[in-house]
């Protein structure tokens, strides 16, 4: 598939007006990437360990410029042990207004909202299952990239991103081994998720997050800032997401073993 630039967003069917930006969200996930200093520190505090965590593979797809991720879009794949495998178009920042009814109805689509420091970025997604093997068959260059995603999440792309796009000019940004942990701490009222992606050369990147609804939001990232205080751990986090980090690893990885 190709597409040339520019392309004009789809209208939306219904334009909601006045509303607050979060009130339009399915969830609102309040995020800090912790220190790489502070990762051990955070593993003691939330009392997480290998054996008794979830275990993903995470894989994306980009161009070796990362001219995707620049733009606002991700493609991602995920293998889950004990569950479905699955592919994800994603955008951000979005606005909500400019999401048509269409794609809130339909199934695997989703409209949240990060919460990282002081900024608030919306996003929309649309997520797929793939079959067993077809992520690993991709990666292993048996199979094509453009296989991993449906008619309908081709239609999303092609109507939000406005850039030149063609699959054949991606490369496989992966793998990613994903350890993930869902805790409760005592006093803490909301339920928190901790991921730890590992790349090919050994380096750690560690997220803590919570999934609140809209309404709750200013209140639980109060709380969520205070809750990381009391663990000894920095709410500002990290500069950098590990999404960012991780593509910039692969990016550079490609472009030395090309050169």
């Amino acid at each position: 598939m190709s597409r040339s630039s520019p392309r004009t967003p789809a209208t939306p069917k219904t334009q909601r007006t006045g509303a607050h930006p979060l009130a339009e969200m399915d969830a609102v996930e309040v995020k800090v990437t912790i220190r790489p200093d502070q990762e051990l520190r955070a593993a003691r505090a939330m009392e997480v360990d290998e054996d008794t965590a979830e275990v993903r593979v995470i894989y994306f797809y980009d161009t070796p410029r990362l001219d995707l991720f620049k733009a606002g879009v991700a493609l991602r794949a995920r293998l889950v042990k004990g569950d479905d495998d699955d592919s994800t178009v994603k955008f951000r920042p979005v606005k909500a207004d400019a999401i048509a009814e269409e794609w809130r109805r339909t199934e695997g689509f989703k409209l949240e909202a990060d919460c990282v420091g002081n900024r608030v970025v919306c996003s929309a997604s649309h997520t797929v299952v793939q079959q067993r093997d077809e992520i690993e068959e991709v990666a292993k260059g048996e199979r094509a990239i453009a296989k991993l995603f449906s008619s309908d999440q081709e239609r999303f792309l092609g109507e939000f991103y406005q850039g030149k796009f063609d699959f054949e000019e991606l490369r496989v940004m992966g793998p990613i081994r994903v350890l993930r942990w869902k805790l409760k701490h005592k006093g803490f009222p909301y339920q928190l998720t901790i991921e730890e992606w590992r790349l090919p050369n050994g380096d750690d990147l560690v997220e803590a997050s919570i999934k609140v609804p809209p309404d709750e939001a200013p209140r639980a990232h109060e709380e969520f800032d205070q809750h990381l205080k009391q663990l000894g751990l920095d709410p500002k986090g990290a500069q950098e997401t590990k999404t960012r980090t991780a593509l910039e690893y692969f990016a550079k990885a490609y472009r030395e073993a090309k050169s």
